[in-house]
């Protein structure tokens, strides 16, 4: 019997995540027809999806049809079971939500709603959804909805529509940390509340959700586009001492890079993860050997040091947003130092370079790397002793994942950006990929 059931009002909705759920590194079954909810053909499956293509139904006919598939998929063996929505709340959701809790028959059993998809630029703010900043109905998304919500406001169809109690959580309760917000989700469950409808920015968001509902204990199904169900899946459906090898596994990264671009990359990642920076001195890199191997040892000692704390840490240059006020200084040390700026650049990549080879050997619970920019990325291959990566996949457009091919750390696993990939999410997309295939 598969540990994850999703329903879903139509096929294509099902099968994306279906697709999220794969990347879990679990099996997957998209069904669209009754018959194979009791088939012994899908008993191996991990996680099973089915749509009951009942968007454009009426609310009683589409919550019989959830009701009925809930009944016949329902089993001890289930961890997750969640009802798949529509980012921009097409179709019965309210019906549907309830069918799933009155098949299970729990009357303590939260949905938790997550509304949220941020890879689409869809958040749920305030109880509004946003489609990359605007409200719903001002959105693309909203025109072309044949059934477009009647409000922007998730919050309220729970609260107006839905059978049973239903309340907000905005993001001030985030700020307060996962334990606090997992206090808050149980008092609410234990005061009768049926559903939970939470305001969603970020994957980091959806993470501190997925932690803190683990955390209070109760029940519950996930009520989403997608996101929120995968990552609940990803720390549900694996046996507790892969999860706990997996919240131990470090990644390191380096950015050595000096445009705004590369800078927006780094505030995104400060902004969606929990990451240790340290801010390397680019400039103290191009004076003496000896202020050079000071300031070296001090970001790597920094990095050591605090990174218990952290699971991701990264050490970035500190000029990155390079300036009318920085261009001056830096070309009056290429002049002091009698340096070419290609020679610049090879001696700050080297000295990242070996940042990475003293961090990795006095951190061997690093399993992953990050690095931008070619400079940077061969400078560390050379540092390691590597000829160079094992390509295994694409993580974005001029972004690869792969391992070091030999030397040191032979197998090590690492993904490499070009310092022109546009996109602002580069850096942290890229953290997520390398999450998700090292906790497979």
């Amino acid at each position: 019997m598969p540990q994850c059931i999703v329903i879903a009002d139509e096929i294509t909705g099902g099968s994306a995540v279906g697709a999220m759920l794969e990347k879990n590194g679990t099996s997957v079954c998209s069904l669209m027809n009754a018959r194979g909810l009791k088939d012994p053909l899908t008993a191996d499956y991990d996680c099973l999806v089915y749509s009951t293509n009942s968007r454009n139904l009426t609310d009683q006919q589409s919550y019989q049809m959830v009701f009925s598939a809930a009944r016949l998929l329902k089993s001890d063996e289930v961890k997750i079971y969640a009802k798949r929505i529509d980012p921009a709340m097409r179709g019965n959701t309210c019906a549907e939500t309830v069918a799933l809790l009155d098949a299970l028959g729990d009357s303590d059993r939260v949905a938790i709603v997550v509304p949220g998809f941020p890879a689409l630029k869809r958040t749920n703010v305030g109880g509004y959804i946003l489609v990359d900043g605007k409200p719903l109905q001002k959105s693309l998304a909203g025109l072309e909805d044949l059934f477009p919500a009647e409000t922007g406001r998730v919050a309220d169809l729970f609260t107006e529509k839905f059978q049973y109690k239903a309340e907000a959580l905005h993001l001030k309760e985030y700020l307060k940390g996962t334990e606090n917000l997992a206090n808050t989700i149980k008092k609410m469950a234990k005061k009768g509340v049926r559903a939970i409808v939470l305001d969603c920015t970020s994957q980091e968001d959806i993470n501190m959700i997925a932690d803190a509902v683990l955390l209070s204990g109760i029940k519950f199904i996930a009520v989403d586009p997608g996101p929120f169900t995968a990552t609940l899946a990803r720390k549900v459906m694996r046996p507790k001492k892969v999860a706990k090898q997996a919240s131990e596994t470090k990644i390191f990264g380096i950015v050595g890079g000096v445009n705004p671009l590369i800078s927006a990359q780094v505030e995104q990642l400060r902004l969606e993860e929990k990451v240790l920076i340290v801010m390397v001195r680019n400039l103290e890199l191009l004076e003496d050997l000896q202020r050079r191997n000071a300031e070296i040892n001090r970001v790597v000692d920094e990095i050591v040091t605090k990174f218990n704390s952290f699971t991701i840490a990264f050490a970035v240059s500190d000029n990155m947003e390079i300036n009318n006020q920085l261009v001056p200084e830096y070309q009056e040390m290429l002049l002091k130092t009698n340096r070419t700026q290609a020679e610049a650049i090879d001696i700050i990549a080297t000295a990242y370079g070996q940042i990475v080879a003293k961090v990795l050997e006095k951190r061997p619970d690093i399993k992953a790397l990050y690095t931008k920019g070619a400079e940077f990325t061969v400078a560390t291959c050379r540092e390691l002793k590597s000829m160079g990566l094992k390509i295994l996949g694409q993580v974005l457009p001029l972004t690869c994942y792969g391992e070091m091919i030999d030397g040191d750390y032979a197998g090590l696993k690492c993904v490499t950006s070009a310092s022109s990939a546009t996109d602002t999410n580069t850096i942290t997309d890229s953290i997520q990929y390398l999450k998700r295939k090292l906790t497979i």
